[in-house]
């Protein structure tokens, strides 16, 4: 037995240094800040209103007593900072992934937290902080913060604060549902967005502990989420239980809950694989198989990427149409314009032209009747009439020629002008039918863009059924991953049977050690007693070797005397017998010796 296994090890202490002293006084002074976080609709609302009772700063506007919320999707208020969210609505929207937009669910670009309009909306975030935060345990609530927590933990970091994280978690089918029924989302949809942020969750909080409280808890048994908040974040209840209950049984309204029996798991197997390890996640190897799928699912966003782009084309190219649209009217709306002043030209036109021919028509039938005075004139001086009644008529037909130039030169004016404005109207015309020209020349060429962008919406879509294909390859992809995971699951099982067997057998060792020490304790007692026992022992068996010899010495002897004895006695038999010396082995040893035999 090894004797330096039973022995105790020395203790031994490490001095403090400088920098640890600094390490943990700083981690003294960092101030708690509780982030409730989660995907939407998965109570995070409620959580807030909660914390709020229970005295942590969680909202800035909240419901009066009575009020309800504007919004029927959570009729007791949303419980959170409109800053906060106007903030995260602002980074997402750099990226165009705004919420209520197509490309919420992608994955933000490759280190989007350094973009400097993130690093000026960041620093607006720390501003609003530091005037906001007091010395009262303080908080907020967005389920946005999942999607951006690399901003967060830069501004964790710069304020000194330390996050106190819970985990808003609710079953994934049930949150498809509702958004399908709040925001017209497709279930699936729904369910795809739930993975999105739980993963987001656990890739960026692996360093930070979080309390979990799940949102069916809280109808069926609210006093678990409670006692889990009230044990993680530190938080002290000091009026009694039946006031507790009160306050639940006001926040908590069984009414809102819309759980539907149609919707119990989610459609996909990696969704449920992936709620099932989150329910389970204070549990270090559910953790790292978390971490396993999160990676996987991270290199699967980054094969999303070239078709990302792809799609994006095919948006702001869609994007366009209602513009290419609108200008089309509006130049459709302009030819038709031009065609309309060119009718009204043509028209006024046509009537300066029948004006003018009955100006013209009129001119020859007075050229006539001028004509015709003259040669009455000309007959009635031939005649020899009376003058005065010649020179009355003469002077009556020069006042009606006189009259018959002005109207002729009336009609020769208005004619003019009415030529005029034919030309000026045919030169509109002209302008107008070259802007048509050029209009409709416009007009073709974007038609032309139309088919052209036709055309690279039809190759777009056939790529889109390529990623489509691509999508459903990497979905097998993911399931054989995800039995592999499953294989991995059962083996991690057994190796943790293994291993728990491995420390029952190590702790029987201990136990049989600690036995087995004792029992040498008092083997080891008991060896003393028979070293002792056996030198008592070793010391008799010289005494009694000294005492062997001895006797064996007197047994020689005594031999000797024997073999004396028998030849005194063989040499008496054969020796003639005298009768005054008396018989036997005794006077011959006596004489031996020396002595006399007694008569």
């Amino acid at each position: 037995m090894n004797d330096d296994m039973m022995s105790p090890q020395p203790l031994s202490i490490e001095p403090l240094r400088r920098d640890r002293i600094t390490a943990i006084s700083s981690a003294v002074q960092r101030r708690p800040i509780v982030l409730v976080l989660g995907m939407h609709r998965s109570g995070t609302s409620l959580c807030s209103h909660i914390l709020s009772a229970l005295g942590v700063d969680m909202a800035d506007k909240i419901p009066g007593p009575g009020a309800t919320s504007p919004q029927p999707s959570n009729p007791r208020g949303h419980w959170e900072r409109w800053e906060i969210v106007e903030f995260h609505d602002r980074i997402l929207g750099l990226f165009n992934r705004e919420y209520l937009g197509h490309f919420h669910d992608f994955a933000l670009p490759v280190a989007w937290w350094a973009d400097p309009r993130v690093v000026q909306i960041r620093r607006e975030i720390v501003a609003f902080l530091e005037q906001r935060m007091g010395s009262e345990y303080f908080g907020f609530k967005d389920p946005r913060t999942v999607r951006l927590m690399p901003v967060w933990h830069q501004i964790l970091s710069e304020l000194k604060l330390a996050p106190k994280i819970v985990l808003c978690l609710r079953n994934p089918a049930q949150i498809g549902r509702s958004l399908s029924v709040r925001d017209g989302l497709d279930p699936e949809i729904g369910e795809y967005r739930w993975l999105v942020h739980i993963v987001d969750f656990f890739r960026y909080t692996k360093n930070f502990d979080f309390c979990t409280v799940e949102y069916e808890e809280w109808f069926n048994n609210p006093s678990v989420n409670i006692e889990k908040l009230q044990k993680f974040l530190d938080l002290q209840w000091q009026q009694s239980e039946a006031d507790l209950a009160l306050v639940l049984s006001g926040i908590i309204d069984p009414s809102a809950r819309h759980d539907d029996s149609d919707h119990r798991e989610a459609g996909q197997p990696l969704v449920r694989t992936l709620y099932k390890l989150a329910s389970r996640a204070a549990q270090d190897g559910e953790r790292d198989q978390i971490a396993y799928i999160a990676s996987q699912f991270v290199s699967f966003q980054q094969l999303q990427r070239p078709f990302l782009q792809v799609f994006e084309d095919v948006a702001n190219t869609a994007a366009k149409y209602p513009a290419i649209e609108q200008e089309a009217r509006a130049l459709r709306a302009s030819v038709s314009e031009r065609d309309a002043a060119v009718a009204a030209g043509d028209a006024r036109a046509a009537v300066v032209e029948g004006r003018l021919a009955e100006a013209l028509v009129e001119i020859e039938q007075q050229r006539a009747q001028i004509a015709e005075l003259a040669s009455e004139r000309d007959a009635a001086v031939a005649a020899g009439d009376a003058r005065a009644e010649r020179e009355a008529a003469y002077a009556e037909l020069s006042h009606r020629a006189d009259e018959l130039r002005a109207a002729l030169q009336a009609a020769q004016a208005e004619a003019a002008a009415g030529e005029a404005a034919l030309r000026h109207a045919e030169q509109q015309a002209q302008e107008r039918g070259a802007s048509a020209e050029a209009m409709h020349t416009e007009v073709a060429e974007l038609w032309d863009t139309l088919m052209h962008a036709e055309r690279e919406t039809q190759q777009h879509e056939a790529t889109a059924t390529a990623m489509r294909g691509e999508i459903r390859t990497l979905r097998g992809s993911l399931a054989r991953a995800e039995r592999e995971g499953g294989r991995r699951a059962a083996a991690t099982e057994a190796l943790e049977a293994e291993m728990r067997e491995l420390r029952e057998a190590v702790a029987r060792s201990a136990r049989e050690k600690s036995a087995i020490a004792a029992e040498a304790l008092e083997v080891r007692g008991k060896l003393a007693q028979a070293e002792g026992a056996a030198k008592e022992r070793e010391a008799a068996a010289v005494a009694l070797r000294t005492e062997i010899a001895t006797l064996q010495d007197t047994l020689t002897a005594a031999r000797e005397v024997g073999k004396a004895a028998m030849a005194a006695l063989r040499s008496e038999a054969a020796a003639p017998k005298q009768l005054d010396r008396p018989r036997g082995w005794r006077p011959a040893v006596m004489r031996l010796f020396g002595g006399r035999a007694s008569a």
